[in-house]
């Protein structure tokens, strides 16, 4: 299996176990109106799609474009997160734009698809290296843009009709739960 396909089905798989809102859960139920779409700015909404297409590419399944996460996060972000965790979105897309602008003289959506691994996994680590140094002095803080918005383009992802069906198996009534059900080589992993 392709390291990149690998990395997918792992987000994937991870979908379920994020902390979100449980007006998220209801709000995916709901059919998708892009009229609502009213949250970001256009600059900002290129920015969602390209981060989250960074995230869960399109392979030999559909990536997050394919099934419209872009437009779930928003949708999600305006009408399901705290101001605060709209703040730390808003205010992590201009981050991360001004930051790509420095480190490379250009928007992310100019970078190539590494580059954009690349830079977003710098910025992971970063993120994780600030959570763990604040934790040891004591301090809990907010979750951070990356966090929320790796959570929001898997949940968005295995949540969607497209991320369900096309990466993941998805048998309405799999039979009885066994804690360690063997795969088959090249088997999805179960939808949720």
């Amino acid at each position: 299996m392709e390291r990149r396909e690998l990395m997918k089905m792992m987000a994937a798989s991870m979908g379920g176990s994020i902390a979100l809102p449980e007006s998220a859960f209801a709000k995916m139920g709901e059919p998708f109106d892009p009229a609502e779409l009213t949250f970001f700015r256009p600059g900002q909404r290129a920015q969602v799609a390209l981060i989250a297409e960074a995230i869960i590419p399109r392979t030999d399944t559909p990536g997050a474009i394919d099934a419209g996460v872009p437009g779930w996060i928003e949708v999600i972000v305006k009408d399901c997160l705290e101001e605060a965790d709209q703040e730390v979105i808003i205010k992590g897309l201009s981050d991360l734009m001004n930051r790509c602008q420095e480190e490379h003289g250009k928007d992310i959506g100019q970078l190539s698809g590494e580059e954009q691994v690349r830079f977003l996994t710098k910025m992971n680590k970063e993120t994780i290296a600030f959570k763990r140094k604040a934790q040891k002095e004591g301090k809990q803080p907010r979750r951070t843009f990356l966090e929320q918005f790796k959570d929001l383009t898997k949940f968005c992802y295995c949540s969607s009709e497209v991320g369900a069906t096309e990466a993941l198996e998805l048998v309405f009534v799999p039979g009885k739960w066994v804690a360690s059900m063997p795969l088959k080589p090249g088997q999805k992993a179960w939808a949720m």
